[in-house]
């Protein structure tokens, strides 16, 4: 009960920063940078267990388009995924990529096959790993293919909890960029009561790691989130239900899940609503993430 009673006053502040991220929202979009939905990925997995996911990301206050660009900025972009632990080590997920430039029409842009693979059984200290590997499939006009690859990290402890995703990327086919790029994303979160969480996530990209441009021209963003029902992937959580606990890039987050509602249980809902402010001349001023999962 004393728990509860100490949730209204952050919730206001979150609610309050949410509420002024809708005004932002309204502002003209004039270019883009980066990952446009925002996911975590954990490395927890559980055999059987299946979820869907929905994510979604509106850019606003973009720095000024590049006359010499295909493509004009992305205003808002989904990605739809379905994901299912095949076994105890390996979790696998299928993504369709959906966006919309400024002034154009929704278009399905990507289709990504995403795996997370556990090397160990599930950790009885703080620390857990995962190895994360995804392929993706350009559909639209100018789009390129590319893998992503690297190591997930987590550390939890009680009602906090941090997750890492270091990945570099590397796009193949008609549409390449020369180089290897660096594509980060963190989450650091703390559980306030039962089913309501906040946070802070980070999302960054440097494109070309051999020939790294400035740092006014990388793309870094970082925000506040409020987490409501389980947080994606928390081990925390999911051991409270006695199962072990399951992102997008992130960078794009694009995450594993939640581990909750099995046996014909009813879905277990969860959402994820933030602010992400740019940190540089190239990133956007602002993006508003909400992710919508449903696990079972």
């Amino acid at each position: 009960m004393l728990r509860r009673l100490h949730v209204t006053r952050p919730v206001r502040l979150v609610a309050a920063i949410f509420a002024g991220a809708g005004v932002l929202a309204l502002a003209a979009p004039r270019a883009d940078a980066g990952h446009n939905v925002f996911h975590i990925f954990t490395p927890a997995v559980e055999a059987g267990h299946q979820g869907f996911e929905a994510l979604t990301g509106f850019n606003m206050g973009l720095p000024a388009a590049d006359p010499a660009e295909e493509h004009g900025s992305v205003r808002a972009a989904h990605e739809i995924a379905y994901h299912r632990g095949v076994t105890d080590f390996w979790m696998t997920k299928i993504a369709f990529g959906i966006e919309r430039e400024s002034g154009g029409d929704y278009q399905l842009t990507s289709v990504a096959s995403e795996n997370v693979f556990r090397f160990t059984s599930a950790p009885s200290g703080p620390l857990d790993f995962g190895w994360f590997t995804a392929v993706s499939a350009g559909l639209a006009s100018g789009e390129s293919n590319s893998v992503e690859f690297g190591p997930i990290v987590s550390l939890s402890s009680g009602p906090v909890a941090l997750v890492l995703n270091p990945f570099l990327e590397k796009t193949f086919g008609e549409n390449r960029e020369e180089g290897i790029a660096f594509a980060y994303a963190w989450r650091a979160t703390y559980e306030i009561a039962e089913r309501l969480s906040v946070g802070i996530e980070g999302y960054g990209e440097i494109e070309n790691l051999g020939h790294a441009p400035p740092a006014a021209e990388q793309v870094h963003r970082i925000g506040p989130v409020l987490y409501l029902g389980h947080v994606h992937g928390a081990r925390h959580g999911a051991e409270e239900a006695g199962h072990l606990a399951g992102h997008g890039h992130g960078a794009h987050e694009s995450g594993v899940h939640g581990m909750a509602g099995h046996d014909g249980e009813a879905p277990d809902w969860h959402a994820e609503v933030g602010v992400l402010f740019g940190l540089t001349e190239a990133t956007p001023d602002a993006a508003l993430k909400v992710n919508i999962g449903a696990d079972f």
